[in-house]
């Protein structure tokens, strides 16, 4: 279990703290809307109301004894007046939403640890799964690699991992298979034998899946 603070319960900062106490995280949320945080209150570990751009405010969270920190205010200013006090007042991982490039290297500046932009990467993600018609889904590690989830090529199918030799040949790493009701299962064994009817994730660069998942 570890501890969260989030500031700022727009849409992410809302959805972020339901998900993590369904994780078994604690979490404080806190803004200065009096309607949302009264709605979330009863999903949330604790809850606060007020203007966290203020510094006596920060300062009664005790924002060092938290393990995260994430600031996930919409306005460009206020996002980094809190992250420039958080610093000061000893935060020990401050993660701030970015709304874009400018605004990322603003907080990075300002003494974020990380910067999350999830409206552009949830955009990347779209258009990468929407574009290459066998590819499911996707998940970006980086800027050329990531983790897919396409069909199984047709020269895989009644095949095996070690006999395709899928590492060496195609610079692929295949972590797992979705089967026909949606169970993923990991692939531990070389000897794993491919299927028409699965699906499998793979991991590895964007031109290198393209070239399996057109197979």
């Amino acid at each position: 279990m570890k501890t969260f603070l989030i500031i700022g319960a727009g849409e992410y900062g809302s959805h972020l703290a339901v998900n993590l106490c369904e994780m078994g995280n604690e979490v404080m949320l806190v803004d200065k809307n009096e309607r949302i945080i009264n709605e979330l209150s009863y999903r949330i570990t604790a809850t606060e109301i007020g203007d966290y751009t203020m510094r006596n405010n920060l300062e009664a969270l005790a924002v060092y004894d938290y393990d995260y920190v994430f600031v996930c205010v919409g306005s460009f200013q206020d996002s980094l007046v809190i992250v420039d006090c958080l610093k000061e007042l000893g935060a020990s991982q401050i993660v701030a939403k970015a709304m874009s490039e400018t605004h990322e290297r603003f907080l990075l500046k300002n003494g974020a640890d990380r910067v999350v932009y999830p409206e552009r990467d949830i955009a990347y993600n779209t258009a990468v799964e929407y574009s290459n018609k066998n590819i499911y889904e996707y998940m970006r590690l980086s800027d050329d690699a990531g983790i897919y989830e396409i069909e199984t090529p047709d020269s895989w199918c009644g095949k095996s991992l070690i006999g395709l030799n899928v590492r060496k040949i195609h610079n692929v790493t295949v972590i797992a298979c979705k089967n026909g009701s949606g169970k993923v299962e990991a692939i531990h064994s070389a000897d794993y034998v491919f299927s028409k009817n699965d699906h499998i994730i793979v991991m590895g660069t964007a031109s290198d899946i393209k070239k399996i998942a057109k197979d």
